[in-house]
């Protein structure tokens, strides 16, 4: 652990503002900025037609001027290799060492100035980013309280996106959340939607210090709009894709027929 802190304030010192290419040897990484702080939250989504839960571990990161929202698992993998320069492991090491952890492959990179938002996402094989404002989600504030990792916490509710939000907020003066959250007076450590179907709760603050961006990848750039549409009919009729794509090759009809009527877990947290 003190090979690796020594590792990222070297790393901060030249490069607190500066977007350069970090290379992890897993991946590459293009920095944006530098981490100060860092929340763990529990995401819970439910998808009502498989009645099947999905858990998950992902991680605010917040920095100067730009905040990253992505996945706990993506960033202990990452520090496994920042801290130790000369840890290059075989292919099958590398895989035994992933299959440890459920790393995800979406990200949102928030840069404070502008005011923007990009998220990274991938469908099938292919990767995509679009850029869109932060939202403006006309929080409604109330008096009522409750208390979340030791700090009093008040109640905001919002309609947003085809979803009614109920977030608690607390007394941490940093205007983030989870997921695309943000725009109330301070941190939000709990937010849920009114169906149950997506809950996300804080469950640890971290003080490292590395530097963070968004990975290094040929992306296509495209709309939020098109984004869900296209990820909503690849988890809705992946094994359609799978079929035509001849990646799986079906040994009789009944098994193709399966394949093409196969849904994946399907629960987003925009509905428009």
């Amino acid at each position: 652990m003190k090979k690796f802190l020594v590792l990222i304030a070297i790393l901060s010192c030249f490069t607190a503002n500066a977007e350069y290419i970090l290379d992890l040897r897993h991946r590459k990484e293009i920095v944006k900025d530098t981490a100060s702080m860092e929340v763990v939250y529990v995401h819970v989504a439910f998808d009502p037609v498989l009645e099947q839960r999905d858990v998950k571990y992902e991680m605010l990161t917040i920095g100067t001027n730009f905040n990253k929202y992505g996945g706990y698992d993506n960033y202990q993998v990452d520090s496994i290799f920042m801290a130790d320069p000369d840890f290059n492991p075989p292919f099958e090491e590398y895989r035994k060492l992933c299959r440890n952890y459920e790393e995800i492959s979406e990200s949102s990179l928030t840069d404070k100035n502008s005011g923007n938002i990009t998220f990274y996402g991938k469908e099938f094989i292919n990767y995509y980013h679009y850029t869109e404002p932060l939202p403006d989600f006309c929080w409604e504030l109330y008096e009522e309280t409750d208390e979340i990792m030791g700090h009093e916490c008040h109640k905001a509710t919002a309609k947003w996106r085809g979803r009614e939000w109920t977030a608690w907020y607390s007394d941490i003066p940093i205007d983030a959340g989870p997921w695309k959250f943000q725009g109330l007076p301070g941190l939000i450590l709990k937010l849920e939607d009114s169906t149950g179907q997506h809950y996300f709760e804080a469950i640890g603050t971290k003080k490292d210090v590395y530097p963070f961006g968004y990975e290094k990848r040929l992306y296509s750039k495209t709309s939020r709009l098109k984004f869900n549409e296209s990820y909503k009919n690849d988890r809705l009729n992946g094994g359609n894709m799978l079929v035509d794509s001849g990646m799986v090759i079906p040994q009789s009809e009944e098994e193709e027929q399966m394949l093409r009527s196969r849904r994946m877990f399907y629960s987003p947290i925009e509905l428009e």
